[in-house]
């Protein structure tokens, strides 16, 4: 079973390029409220997926110039990224439940 698993830009990099399943990236801060709750829906979702999806964090105020680059505004910001590269990744701002994560992740 995967957990969530907090990465550096770097590392993003090396997930998108390696992944072998869907990717979600929630793009986070620690001071943000809604971005601890959303956490918690991330943990249900890897529980209840396993290793049909891979969840990775990634905290913005530790990685300014990603997150510039990505134009991350709002938070929490996630992206979820299709196994098939040739599919486009989509852009989700605000707190989620897992189930409605869940959904997305299944239409991807």
């Amino acid at each position: 079973m995967r957990q969530v698993q907090q990465v550096t830009g770097e590392e993003l990099e090396v997930a998108i390029a390696g992944r072998d399943t869907p990717l979600v990236v929630d793009f986070f801060a620690t001071w943000c409220g809604p971005c601890v709750l959303l956490a918690q829906e991330l943990e249900k979702v890897a529980v209840t997926l396993g290793d049909k999806v891979r969840i990775i964090k990634v905290d913005v105020d530790a990685n300014p110039e990603l997150s510039s680059m990505l134009k991350i505004e709002g938070l929490p910001t996630m992206v979820f990224i299709p196994k098939d590269s040739g599919k486009p990744a989509q852009r989700v701002e605000g707190l989620m439940q897992a189930s409605q994560i869940m959904e997305i992740i299944a239409d991807l």
